[in-house]
């Protein structure tokens, strides 16, 4: 292996150690909350984990215990945006952007560390004048540059049961686009050159073979490895389905309670261990319990309360598996089909809303989500639990939301029709291990 090939190997590897280009699932802005694979390459597509809460209520947006009416229907419809998602809070809690976690200097420490050629080169390097050429020699900066988009469409359909049972299910459709770069910035191999000259032959092959583009030179070692190459990327594609039910109980003139109970089935596409910048955030089979409950503070005011789980059921998927810890781009030899624990998540909120007209309300609420860590499996004696560091996660969000509602004046006959449209903004206060969102979203909804 060439001294320059070598390098740009190391670049490769160390600049995608830890933080490659891959998803660590982030936090969901509205339950249920998703669970993380583990962010064995960079999370720039991470946030493309939003989920779709099916809270289908009769009048209000946020955290109500209303059900449908017995055989009253209701299509709808949820669009949100998401933004914000080039920073991730780390596993200390820091906050840091994709740029800073996605580059590294190429300097002679750097790269002395990886190849000993590179020392000779230092040392006679620094024996030209007091310059120190040596020391002052870099390859620059290797950066992943992204600009990731991300928006999200889901159909609803439910219908009440009973006068307080409701059922219904969604189907999510996730838009992801995301302009993916690699860039090399910052080399000086061309200015100490031009300081140094010709002094030997064999100090031109040392510059020659460290002037190299490391950008091209990691496209080409992922493509040697198996993956495919960093490129833009424009897809829609389906998530997992998600069928609800909505059990109201203990309703009194004050207060009501509900039980949620979410089934999501692994219809939308998972991790491809060829490709690092896939969506990669679904294929999950889980189930959520939810327990939800509304007090009414006065003529204007509502309180509400939730809390509940997410169990994620165990299955088996292919992945890359490390050799060791610094075997931060397995090759292909290393894909084997292993079992999949996926960790489960507990949530908590609460929320108060106040009714500003007989049509709209106006909410501010606050959701605390834990998830543990995944456990991976195999048999053949590797590093699974590499697979699974860095897996388990947590994040605050705060939640704004506006509701026009007419149903109560449709009832009144003071209306047409039965509509609500509702818009909530959500955004993470501070986590770990997940990306920090703003989530915009707007939902239409009709009721017969």
């Amino acid at each position: 292996m060439g001294c320059a090939t070598f390098v740009v190997y190391v670049a490769c590897d160390v600049l995608l150690r830890g933080a490659q280009v891959k998803r660590a699932q982030p936090s969901i802005p509205a339950q249920p909350f998703i669970s993380s694979e583990r962010p064995l390459r960079a999370s720039i597509a991470a946030f493309a984990a939003v989920w779709l809460s099916l809270a289908m209520s009769a009048a209000h947006a946020m955290d109500s215990t209303e059900v449908l009416p017995e055989s009253i229907n209701s299509p709808s419809v949820r669009m949100g945006y998401v933004s914000g998602i080039g920073l991730r809070f780390m596993s200390s809690g820091s906050l840091m952007s994709l740029g800073e976690t996605n580059s590294i200097q190429f300097d002679t420490k750097t790269l002395m560390q990886f190849e000993p050629r590179v020392k000779q080169l230092v040392e006679v390097l620094n024996q030209f004048g007091d310059q120190k050429l040596g020391d002052a020699l870099s390859l620059g900066v290797l950066r992943v540059e992204t600009s990731p988009e991300v928006k999200y469409l889901a159909p609803v359909y439910a219908r009440g049961m009973t006068a307080n049972w409701t059922v219904g299910f969604g189907v999510p459709i996730v838009s992801y686009k995301n302009k993916i770069s690699l860039r090399q910035v910052g080399s000086n191999v061309a200015e100490v050159k031009s300081v140094v000259g010709n002094a030997s032959k064999e100090l031109n092959k040392a510059f020659s073979e460290v002037s190299v583009d490391l950008a091209t030179k990691a496209q080409e070692i992922l493509t040697q490895k198996g993956y495919k190459p960093l490129t833009d990327r424009n897809e829609n594609q389906l998530g997992d389905v998600q069928l609800v039910s909505l059990l109201q109980f203990a309703k009194t003139e004050k207060t009501a309670f509900q039980l949620k109970t979410l089934l999501s089935l692994p219809t939308g596409q998972g991790n491809d261990p060829d490709d690092l910048a896939d969506l990669g955030a679904f294929g999950y089979t889980a189930l959520e319990n939810q327990i939800l409950g509304n007090y009414i503070l006065s003529g204007r005011w509502r309180f509400a309360a939730k809390a509940g789980y997410r169990y994620n059921i165990a299955d088996r998927v292919e992945r890359r598996v490390p050799l060791n810890e610094n075997d931060t781009l397995p090759d292909q030899s290393t894909k084997e089909r292993v079992s999949r624990e996926t960790g489960g998540a507990m949530f908590a909120g609460a929320s108060v809303t106040y009714s500003v007209f007989e049509t709209l309300d106006l909410a501010l609420g606050f959701e605390s989500t834990r998830k543990d860590g995944d456990t991976y499996r195999g048999t053949n004696g590797r590093r699974y639990d590499l697979l699974s560091r860095d897996t388990n996660s947590s994040s605050d969000r705060v939640r704004v939301g506006l509701t026009y509602s007419s149903v109560d004046t449709f009832v009144a006959g003071r209306a047409w029709l039965p509509t609500m449209i509702a818009y909530e903004f959500s955004d993470t206060l501070r986590g770990l291990n997940t990306e920090r969102m703003t989530i915009h979203e707007v939902w239409l909804q009709l009721f017969f």
